[in-house]
């Protein structure tokens, strides 16, 4: 049972390896596609300056967000954003998997300030702050990611590899869990034969003492050597009593 569970905490271990660089090499692949995306100067439904309004129509979108310069800071929404009636939208902020976003090229951050969902149709934006204003259509962005096969690769290195690790973790506890339960075991050569015992029951032969010989147990023994000796002498002398009559 412990070599078999040896045997696929290796099986695991080993796929979760492989799937797991799999990811990482992914990733390397679509980092760049991902900064172009979702980089707010190469791919943005408005640039707003200080100031300015403008009205822009989207056909449908799950999720827009408004964005600003951060310089290491949490700037201000400072928008209002109108559909054709006039009626305000007030979104909401940024939730905490809604990272900054970066333009490698100027070595600029953009922090997301405004967050609108499942918006359609026509919209008047207005810029009441004094720094430059972006809208993302990040459902765009997002289809356009998922189109690339390292993305599905990465996917998949992920979400197999780790839980696929994690059952290898704990088969790999579990087999040096049974190793420590098990005695320490030793090879002895006898006269060509293997004899494999182990220290426990070492211990208990050395302490039980050995056994007396018992005396009648033996049904081979030879009698006495002076018995055959006196036979002997006897034998001799007759032998020489019938010669000296003879």
């Amino acid at each position: 049972m412990t070599d078999r569970k040896r045997a696929w905490a290796r099986i695991t271990t080993a796929s979760s390896a492989a799937l797991l660089l799999m990811a990482v090499i992914s990733l390397w692949q679509v980092f760049d596609d991902y900064n172009e995306l979702y980089n707010p100067e190469s791919n943005s439904l408005v640039k707003l300056e200080p100031g300015d309004s403008i009205t822009f129509e989207i056909e449908s979108s799950i999720l827009v967000s408004a964005l600003r310069v951060s310089d290491g800071g949490s700037p201000d929404a400072d928008l209002i954003l109108t559909d054709s009636q006039g009626n305000e939208l007030p979104g909401r902020g940024a939730r905490a998997l809604e990272f900054d976003r970066y333009d490698e090229r100027n070595g600029t951050s953009f922090s997301v300030v405004r967050v609108f969902e499942n918006i359609g149709g026509e919209y008047t934006l207005e810029n009441l702050g004094t720094t430059t204003l972006w809208l993302v259509d990040d459902e765009d962005s997002a289809n356009k990611l998922s189109g690339i096969v390292w993305t599905y690769l990465f996917y998949i290195g992920c979400c197999l590899g780790s839980p696929i690790g994690l059952v290898g973790f704990v088969l790999a506890i579990m087999v040096w869990t049974d190793k420590r339960k098990m005695p320490d075991q030793f090879v002895i050569i006898d006269d060509g034969r293997v004899i494999i015992g182990n220290a426990q029951s070492d211990m208990e032969d050395d302490q039980n003492p050995p056994e007396a010989p018992n005396p009648f147990s033996d049904t081979n023994r030879q009698p006495p050597s002076t018995i055959s000796t006196d036979a002997s002498k006897e034998k001799d002398g007759e032998s020489w009593k019938s010669w000296d009559e003879g």
